[in-house]
């Protein structure tokens, strides 16, 4: 299916993600966006009417005070179509959709910005500084692609306030920043001001989406640690569990094992029907296998239920995996000679055992004619092993679930969920990834990258 992986484990797990779990950038939630433009509709009407009514600045009431009526009819239009929208979305937050809202919010904001500072003395209100607020503010809640355009439609409208606005002679500016579209000419204080604020304005975008980006990843990093963590601990419970269960199984497996024995030894003698004599053989078969994965579980237990790293090529490792498959002229295998070669460091039991999972389900997943098929392919620094069923697929609303522990789709007393929590745990310890790519009626296939031991083949 994929003929080179994914440069990182990451984002190869992101392909097996539900649309809501992908975190889109964002520090800021929902609940103080929304209120931070209330601040700022109340912080605008109350400088206004001081100016106004204290500082006796001859102001145009009506087009301000309808610029702020605009900006809190959009917020409480805003507010209630988000408390209708997280009713039908997990995280409406980290969500594409209200990503884009926010965006176009925060263009709004600047050209509502633009229009109070136009009837109101343009670059000669001090206020004009708080287009770096709104460019901040994006910057920490933005991705830098927006950021940077929502810095390029905070120049082009303070450009327009140099060009055009409503003077204040009440400012006591006089004669220094007149518009443009007035007195005719550009000063150089007109040019001074404006590059000056095209430098600002881009130091202040710069800054904020690099320390913005540099906390994402950072607490990108922390979220994958703390995954890690969460699943080494329960990868150590289940050893504890099979330790256990491998000390409490073993002796009623060998009374069971004298028994059989017994009870073959005598039919031999009294020459009872072969078939009889072929079940019985058969139990003997499968005892054996019962305590040979118990000696195995054993031995590693006492290892600390770590089985030691070996050099293996991955044509062996197949071989290990296909070794113990039931009804092997089901499953179709496909290999490339270059990737055959390709040399393996890791635990040959463990990872064999943890591969052959994904053929066990995939049998059981398939009808009784269907076929499993195992891929083994040359990937960039390492292998891919695919296993492509043809079973009737996954739901899409519990794919993203695949691969929790104890989560199974299979009907009750058919599986524990444990299969593809284990594979992947062992895979990702490897440093490698796994996906689980899957269609109604097409099948599952489920694909694991395996890094090569520093890339080189025996």
């Amino acid at each position: 299916m994929n003929e080179s992986p994914p440069a990182s484990s990451a984002s190869l797990l992101t392909r097996t993600m539900p649309l809501s779990t992908f975190r889109f950038p964002g520090a800021i939630s929902v609940h103080w966006f929304i209120y931070l433009r209330w601040v700022a509709v109340l912080g605008q009407l109350v400088t206004i009417l001081a100016a106004w009514k204290w500082f006796v600045i001859p102001l145009q009431l009506q087009p301000l005070l309808v610029t702020v009526g605009v900006t809190a009819l959009t917020n409480l239009t805003l507010m209630f179509w988000y408390l209708g929208y997280r009713l039908r979305v997990a995280e409406p937050a980290h969500s594409r959709l209200w990503y884009t809202v926010v965006s176009i919010v925060m263009a709004l904001d600047l050209v509502l910005l633009t229009c109070l500072l136009y009837f109101s003395g343009g670059p000669t209100n001090p206020f004009w500084v708080f287009f770096f607020v709104n460019l901040c503010l994006a910057g920490v809640e933005l991705t830098a692609l927006v950021t940077w355009c929502l810095n390029g439609l905070a120049i082009v409208c303070f450009a327009f306030l140099l060009f055009d606005h409503v003077p204040l002679d009440a400012l006591g500016v006089g004669d220094l920043l007149l518009p443009i579209s007035h007195s005719g000419k550009i000063t150089q204080i007109h040019t001074g001001v404006f590059y000056a604020f095209i430098t600002c304005a881009s130091v202040i975008v710069s800054f904020t989406t690099l320390v913005a980006s540099r906390l994402r990843k950072r607490d990108e990093e922390l979220r994958k640690l703390e995954s890690q963590r969460i699943r080494s601990e329960k990868l150590e419970a289940l050893g504890t569990l099979a330790a256990g269960a491998a000390h409490e199984l073993a002796t009623p497996l060998g009374t069971i094992a004298v028994i059989i024995g017994e009870l073959q030894h005598q039919l031999q003698r009294e020459n009872v029907d072969p078939l009889i004599q072929e079940d019985m053989a058969t139990i003997r078969s499968e005892l054996n296998r019962c305590r040979s994965i118990l000696n195995h579980m054993s031995a590693r237990a006492g290892e600390g239920t770590i089985e030691r790293k070996e050099t293996v090529q991955a044509k062996v490792l197949l071989d290990m995996i296909l070794a113990e498959v039931k009804e092997p002229e089901r499953v179709v295998v496909e290999i490339d000679p270059k990737a055959a070669g390709k040399t393996l460091y890791l635990e040959p039991y463990v990872t064999a055992q943890a591969l052959r999972g994904m053929i066990k389900n995939g049998l059981e997943a398939s009808p009784p004619e269907g076929r499993v098929s195992v891929f083994l392919r040359e990937a960039r620094n390492g292998i891919v092993l695919e296993f492509r069923d043809q079973g009737e697929g996954i739901p899409l609303h519990l794919l993203g679930r695949i691969g929790e522990p104890f989560f199974t789709t299979k009907s009750a007393g058919k599986g524990m969920g444990l299969g593809v929590f284990l594979t992947r745990s062992v895979v990702e310890r490897l440093g490698g990834a796994m996906t689980v790519d899957s269609k109604p009626e097409q099948g599952t296939t489920v694909t694991c990258f395996i890094p090569a031991q520093n890339g080189s083949t025996l």
